[in-house]
């Protein structure tokens, strides 16, 4: 039997994203930037869709763009912040963003001569306003900063760290990376002015998106051309994926409650479990707290590589940390801002997990943990 706790990686598709998939390749596969009847219908569909994200976030139609996913939301929100123009403008992020957010300042900065502030990290790994405070100056253009940590599960306050930002800078930009919040958690409000969101994250086709842009919030297009999504994005759309994007959204809505208590239940279950083994150390904040589908774990004496490839015999696939930059090497850049020592930090492994996964699943996975780890530290110590 083969165990996927690997979920903030990428989620296997719901049945119904697939069958609107197929439906559209098959179906109403025509541009709907045509003018003829059967594109007409297609670009009513791409309409359906964009007016359920709306309803979701509470915002207006035209605020929200369809991506390629949660990497493009992301560099197309801080690029669009930030343009040429606006050279050696003052932005702020923090530590333990994903890279795609992270990497993105880092070229403002090298590319543009951004002036940028890292905030750190707690070590509950979460963006304190205390420390937003500090950073902010009158003249600050960006802040971004997640709502739900890819690797920990630490959750911000964005609607707290967006009200210190606009207390400061009323002028700035907040973005917020939504990819490993939404839909679970809801949109953290109207003062962020930008939120990313990824659909195969939620169990939709992979290479979709959203990015939601306030209108008159400043973002400029990054990707210009044939004008489509309002002007945001150009490029023929992906119908077939937006039309699974959709699908997977009315599904998780209707029984989002249903699937956190699922999620919460299965995490609760084998971090009770995990914690009993000596040399383990919960990463971020308690588990009852974090996120719902987010659980890191460190083993001392081990390393998450060597216990990923031990379970994968058995069937079982974790992770270590971000999915996005497990071919770089080194220590997790997340782990090392909230203080984790590297001799716990390199022994990491990153459970999480969607609404299909079950309690009994988490304790097999607890006890080829458990027998995983003593096998290895015996290796170790020889």
């Amino acid at each position: 039997m083969e165990i996927y706790f690997d979920n903030s990686a990428t989620t296997q598709p719901f049945e119904c994203a697939k069958q609107a998939v197929l439906s559209c390749m098959t179906e109403v596969y025509y541009n709907p930037s045509a003018l003829y009847a059967p594109a007409v219908k297609v670009s009513n569909l791409l309409s359906e869709v964009r007016a359920d994200f709306a309803k979701e976030l509470r915002v207006k139609e035209e605020e929200i763009i369809f991506t390629s996913g949660g990497t493009e939301s992301n560099v197309d929100a801080i690029m669009g912040a930030v343009p040429q123009r606006m050279m050696h403008a003052h932005v702020i992020t923090d530590q333990s963003e994903h890279s795609s957010v992270y990497e993105t300042f880092r070229y403002l900065e090298q590319q543009r001569g951004a002036q940028v502030s890292l905030l750190p990290t707690n070590r509950r790994g979460e963006v304190t306003t205390e420390a937003l405070r500090a950073a902010m100056r009158p003249n600050t253009r960006l802040v971004s900063i997640m709502q739900v940590n890819n690797e920990t599960g630490a959750v911000n306050d964005i609607e707290a760290l967006a009200r210190t930002a606009k207390s400061i800078a009323p002028q700035c930009i907040v973005h917020c990376d939504g990819v490993q919040a939404f839909p679970k958690l809801r949109f953290p409000g109207g003062l962020v002015d930008a939120y990313s969101i990824s659909g195969h994250k939620f169990h939709a086709p992979r290479g979709t998106g959203v990015l939601y842009v306030r209108r008159g919030c400043g973002i400029q297009p990054v990707m210009v051309g044939g004008g489509q999504e309002h002007g945001y994005r150009a490029g023929t759309e992906n119908i077939a994926g937006i039309a699974g994007l959709g699908a997977a959204l009315r599904q998780y809505i209707e029984h989002r409650d249903a699937y956190v208590q699922q999620m919460r239940a299965v995490k609760m279950a084998l971090y009770q479990r995990l914690v009993r083994i000596p040399g383990a150390h919960l990463n971020g904040p308690p588990a009852e707290e974090g996120a719902p589908h987010i659980l890191s774990m460190s083993f001392e004496g081990t390393r998450g590589e060597t216990l990923v490839h031990a379970l994968e015999e058995k069937h079982i696939y974790v992770g270590t940390g971000s999915a996005c930059s497990s071919h770089k090497k080194g220590e997790s850049r997340v782990l090392r801002a909230m203080g984790v020592p590297p001799q716990v930090a390199q022994g990491t492994l990153r459970f999480s997990f969607c609404c299909m996964n079950t309690v009994e699943q988490a304790e097999i996975v607890a006890d080829a943990v458990e027998e995983s780890v003593a096998r290895i530290r015996r290796f170790v110590r020889r």
